[in-house]
């Protein structure tokens, strides 16, 4: 059953769940929704994602995720703790596409694109962190590889996470959601109606 949190004539907001691919080949998200996906969210990271209903609403939505229009929010519950809360974290993607994984450098090398990402501390839960991270480049699997960079692993994130402390602690579900959307669309768009809109997940469990 698919959860909508929004839709009018546009666009649909509709919360995805861990373990479906976002858009392609096969049974994707986008197929369940019925619409138009102009972003992707991991895998195994659930939360909002925005659905374009028509080809207007693609074209701007697409635009607005290219040039940084969108701002997303995520919580993560991690291993380890930030050395300053809140943080601006930059460094250099490296995308490895042959094998699906990237990494964070200090230094740009050929290839590589520029990565930030904001975090702060919400709270410590026992031996983990929960944090608010905000990435302000779209890079893949940019929160995931660049918080791992520091030390800081995603709770059961097996690509990027601590294997050990996975294990030991039993997590198999990746504790990375994606919590907030808002839109800061140019007065002139045709979907610039949708600027006042704050849309927040509350109800996530990691």
């Amino acid at each position: 059953m698919i959860k909508e949190i929004y839709r009018d004539a546009n666009v649909v907001v509709v919360e995805k769940p861990q373990g479906v691919e976002s858009a392609g080949a096969g049974d994707t998200f986008e197929k369940q929704v019925g619409a138009f996906a102009v972003h992707r969210l991991d895998t195994n990271t659930s939360g909002l994602m925005i659905f374009a209903l028509n080809q207007v609403a693609k074209k701007e939505l697409e635009m607005a995720f290219k040039n940084g229009y969108v701002e997303k929010t995520y919580q993560a519950l991690c291993f380890g703790k930030l050395r300053q809360s809140p943080i601006l974290l930059s460094g250099w993607h490296v995308k490895d596409a042959r094998n699906g994984f990237v990494r964070i450098t200090k230094d740009k090398t050929p290839g590589s694109v520029a990565a930030k990402t904001w975090a702060r501390n919400i709270k410590d839960v026992g031996d983990f962190s929960l944090l608010e991270v905000k990435p302000l480049t779209g890079r893949t699997h940019q929160i995931r590889a660049h918080l791992a960079s520091i030390g800081v692993s995603i709770v059961g994130d097996g690509k990027y996470g601590d294997f050990k402390l996975n294990k030991a602690y039993g997590y198999k579900r990746q504790c990375l959601c994606a919590v907030g959307l808002k839109l800061n669309l140019p007065s002139t768009s045709p979907l610039a109606y949708l600027n006042k809109k704050d849309w927040v997940l509350t109800n996530w469990e990691f």
